[in-house]
């Protein structure tokens, strides 16, 4: 039998304890379970009025989601009036409640569990809350309460050793961190790390904002793309945070974690030394110690040392990321084989270990290894609490390797959904999911997670896709037109270019589709019309903000208007919207060139060519910029980036 749909309501707090609630939720829907299916977090946002003159009582609310206590007959007017769906009827049991903060003496939490369909109260609990153990006393309230549903609390259980401060922290820290679909990752990571290095410096005994400080910095190290004045204020609060609790090893692998990624592997080496003197007394068995002192060396080009610090893991630990981390090391020595065969055993120790599963995914895209690649979306779909990088990288699987048709669509669909119960309203996931309900016929909802994703996400890739799929749904001639015009735009001769801009722009006007206008901009730009494929270009980006293609394309142009700062903010924001792609990679390093930041360009075009090691052009790049001598200076450099996009737009 399925398990009921819960969904936690952030709850009420006071005006001066705004993001608390939000917080508090946050951790119910990310440990709790209840008969062994976790907790959705509703999505509700609140309206803004416009207020009246001389009445208070209307002035403007701040936008952003709703904080408060929902009772029965609120929850059921919401489910018959909210468009969005997000109080809907498909939910069994909702949790509400009000928190008062112990500011000034005692506080108090309220929790309300109810039946969504007839109101009926299924569990209530009522507590004081004391500043010395308001952990405690928050944590034996939802065990309270989650005893009479049948369900467990999880890594809830960690606050209790809190006092007030650092629980407040702490639950800054979750608000900020939870996911924000606009931005495709945590509402403010940076924010978030410092009020848990706020609760180590309160608390540094405390279990808790030690491992999810160093689980944020982990995952910020690992992630596509990083901001390096982010990192660099999060490597000073893991800094602070490892004088705090100078014992912890976690924090000492979150720092070096963090420095390796920002360009410093000797310092993070020296970080790992340290972790891995502290492993071999007191842990023996910790694995990641040796992993990330293998990165270090890794980093280096000791390859040796690096197979030696994992051998010495292999010895005393069973860690996966030992094995998957030596696969990476054997792939960088050129074994392919004894690559892969590392990363079986890790997955053969842990079926859905991230680490591994990517590396073996890409593998087997790379070796157009279909039997393995299904194998992988079946473990996938097998593992019960796959991490969502997993579950996004079995979908590439999926679509790449099985064949179109009714039985790959409702694989990928049930892939995006749990991608969905971790990571509510992840843009990439629902217009996947949108495209796999059409196979599936079921249209009516495709329409409609399409325009969820445009409401939660109006600037984001996805939402262009969304358009662009949007558009393929009702209107597939229009579409297939489009898709015409953009592929004549790049390969029709030049004296027919003139005529493929003026039936791009047509079509851009009549569909409002970006894409038309992108295409107009790439028939002007092979025409030599830098100033007119700027206006298509705006009018691309006016109508999808987030059309990564349309970034790029106006980063070639801006680059051809000497212009290489306004160039360099848009391959910027092409990287935000889609991690380090090698397609990316190579306009930012373009970019950085012509903006005489030729250190910095080397660097992306190094990644770019580790990526495409066959690209051509990104190997022209690539050697131009180790030859050319600084003292040629900035024409130089924008002379040969502007070069490098000629090339690339004829073909």
């Amino acid at each position: 039998m399925p398990s009921p749909r819960v969904v936690v309501i952030p709850f009420g707090v006071p005006t001066a304890g705004r993001g608390l609630g939000l917080g508090l939720a946050a951790l119910v829907h990310a440990f709790a379970h209840v008969e062994g299916g976790g907790v959705a977090l509703a999505q509700l946002q609140a309206r803004r009025n416009e207020g009246r003159p001389g009445d208070e009582s209307l002035a403007p609310l701040p936008p952003g989601p709703v904080e408060a206590f929902v009772p029965p007959a609120a929850w059921r007017d919401m489910s018959r009036h909210d468009a969005s769906g997000d109080a809907g009827a498909e939910v069994s049991l909702v949790l509400t409640g009000a928190f008062e903060p112990p500011v000034d003496g005692q506080g108090a939490i309220r929790l309300l569990a109810f039946d969504s369909r007839d109101g009926r109260t299924r569990a209530r609990v009522d507590a004081p809350v004391d500043p010395e153990r308001a952990g405690a006393t928050v944590v034996g309230a939802f065990e309270k309460l989650w005893s009479g549903l049948g369900g467990e609390i999880g890594a809830l259980q960690g606050l209790r050793e809190l006092g007030w401060e650092p629980l407040e922290s702490v639950l800054r820290a979750e608000r900020c961190a939870l996911h924000d679909p606009a931005r495709g990752g945590p509402h403010d990571r940076l924010a978030a790390m410092l009020h848990l290095g706020r609760a180590i410096e309160d608390a540094p005994a405390a279990r808790y904002p030690v491992e999810r400080l160093s689980a944020m910095a982990l995952e910020a190290a690992m992630g596509a793309t990083l901001d390096p004045k982010i990192a660099a204020s999060a490597v000073r609060a893991l800094e602070r945070a490892v004088d705090d609790a100078p014992a912890r090893i976690e924090l000492l692998e979150a720092l070096a974690a963090l420095l390796l990624r920002i360009g410093r592997p000797r310092e993070a080496e020296r970080r790992m030394n340290a972790a891995v003197a502290f492993a071999r007394a007191d842990s023996p068995n910790r694995g990641r110690a040796y992993t990330l002192l293998a990165q270090t060396l890794r980093a280096q080009g000791k390859l040796d040392g690096a197979l030696a610090a994992l051998q010495e893991a292999l010895s005393e630990a069973a860690d996966p990321a030992v094995h998957a981390e030596r696969g990476v090391v054997l792939a960088e020595r050129g074994d392919v084989d004894a690559a892969a065969a590392a990363w079986r055993e890790a997955l053969a120790r842990d079926p859905v270990h991230p680490a591994a599963f990517g590396h073996l995914a890409s593998h087997a895209l790379r070796t157009r290894d279909a039997t393995l690649g299904q194998t992988l979306v079946d473990a996938a779909l097998a593992g019960s609490r796959a991490h969502p990088d997993v579950l996004r990288r079995a979908i590439q699987l999926a679509l790449v390797t099985e064949g179109d048709g009714l039985a790959r669509a409702a694989r990928v669909a049930r892939l995006c959904e749990r991608v969905l119960a971790s990571l509510p309203d992840d843009p990439p996931s629902l217009v996947t999911l949108a495209r796999a309900l059409v196979v599936l016929g079921d249209r009516s909802a495709a329409r409609s997670t399409l325009a969820h994703v445009v409401r939660v996400a109006p600037g984001s890739s996805a939402a262009a896709e969304a358009h662009v799929t949007r558009l393929a749904l009702d209107e597939p001639a229009a579409e297939r037109d489009l898709q015409s015009v953009v592929r004549a735009a790049r390969s029709a001769a030049v004296a027919d270019l003139a005529d493929v801009a003026a039936r791009a722009r047509r079509l851009a006007t009549l569909h409002n589709a970006w894409t038309g206008w992108l295409a107009a901009a790439m028939a002007e730009e092979r025409r030599g019309r830098w100033a007119a494929a700027r206006g298509h270009l705006e009018m691309a980006l006016e109508a999808a903000p987030g059309a990564t293609a349309a970034h790029l394309e106006m980063a070639a142009v801006l680059l051809h208007l000497e212009s290489p700062t306004a160039a360099l903010g848009h391959a910027e924001r092409a990287m935000a919207l889609e991690g380090d792609t090698p397609r990316v990679l190579g306009a930012l390093a373009r970019t950085l060139a012509a903006a005489g930041r030729r250190d910095e360009a080397r660097v992306m075009a190094n990644r770019a060519l580790a990526a495409t090691p066959d690209d051509d052009d990104v190997k022209a790049l690539a050697a131009g910029l180790r030859a050319e001598p600084a003292a040629r200076g900035w024409a130089a450099t924008t002379a040969r980036a502007r070069d490098l996009w000629r090339r690339r737009s004829r073909t």
